[in-house]
């Protein structure tokens, strides 16, 4: 799976990359965190959080953005007002399926698979 790089904000000390993959329909949404807000927020400099989502969830999210008045993913990725977190409301608020990971250089690990 290749990552196709979609955005790159920074902020006081922060650094986010926002960053899709596609794999035979299947969609991985990432954002790369590092600096001083990763720190307090993760205790570690760096951290990669990830949401999967299959054939079909990649389907039920374009529909609920479009339906929204949203723009297209990319569009709503490339937007430094939103961030992972924000697409995990929104996915939850709308009942679509998708798989979180967070991973942290010192081992740490988050997972949580929706329904």
């Amino acid at each position: 799976m290749r990552r196709h790089r979609i955005a790159r904000f920074e902020s006081a000390g922060d650094v986010r990359v926002m960053y899709v993959s596609e794999d035979e329909g299947s969609l991985v949404v990432g954002e790369d965190l590092s600096g001083p807000s990763a720190v307090v927020a993760y205790g570690g400099e760096e951290r990669r959080l990830r949401m999967e989502f299959s054939v079909e969830s990649v389907a039920q999210l374009l529909r609920v953005l479009d339906e929204m008045g949203e723009m297209p993913l990319r569009g709503y990725l490339s937007d430094e007002g939103h961030d992972i977190v924000d697409l995990m409301d929104l996915c939850d608020a709308n009942g679509v399926p998708y798989t979180y990971v967070g991973l942290g250089p010192g081992g740490g690990v988050q997972f949580r698979p929706t329904p």
